[in-house]
């Protein structure tokens, strides 16, 4: 198995006695593409490995290279401007897609920018790619916009799903820190972000 997704368990060896979740969610991603799995949300007590059980999902599909498209996301702890996040999302999101058509394991975490994402989708002709860093550059700037850059980032998987004709595994880490530390103001002393 590849590890493209460094997990934060450290030695991959490490993560032990999982096997009935690992089966749990096994059976749930093979309904992925038969439409038939519903979200689900990982709630347990803190360091109890969450993390690390969702980064191993995902160095397993990305390793099968099968029908499911994994995306990783980790909110991180760290003060962040609302278009910025955005725009990191976003980053993330078209970087792990690249990695996983390509084999590149190397975007998994090294991630491309903007404007290396939009030469990908011209090269490669995939529209959606190249449409959606166009608006994203286009209105990073402009006030008022940054509800609609958000949107386009968080959507992207659920729009290229339909698109593309696949499935993404969308797992989000830590997903509560978007209220403490997501603002919507450039100076970060304002207005966090509400659910």
């Amino acid at each position: 198995m590849q590890y493209p997704l460094t997990e934060k368990i450290g030695e991959p060896e490490l993560l032990v006695g999982r096997e009935k979740e690992f089966k749990h969610f096994g059976k749930w991603i093979k309904n992925i593409p038969k439409r038939l799995s519903k979200s689900r949300v990982i709630i347990a007590r803190r360091k109890s490995g969450k993390t690390s059980f969702v980064q191993r999902i995902f160095n397993q599909l990305w390793t099968e290279n099968k029908e499911v498209i994994p995306f990783y996301f980790d909110f991180g702890e760290s003060k962040m401007w609302y278009p910025n996040l955005a725009i990191d999302y976003y980053r993330a999101f078209a970087s792990q897609y690249i990695s996983f058509i390509t084999r590149n394991p190397e975007l998994v975490i090294h991630h491309l920018s903007l404007k290396q994402i939009r030469e990908f989708g011209i090269n490669k002709s995939i529209t959606p790619i190249v449409d959606d860093v166009n608006f994203i550059i286009e209105n990073r700037e402009v006030e008022g916009s940054h509800e609609l850059m958000w949107k386009t980032a968080c959507t992207a998987p659920h729009r290229y799903a339909s698109v593309l004709n696949t499935k993404f595994l969308v797992i989000l880490d830590e997903f509560q820190n978007i209220t403490k530390y997501i603002y919507r103001d450039e100076n970060i002393k304002q207005q966090q972000l509400k659910l």
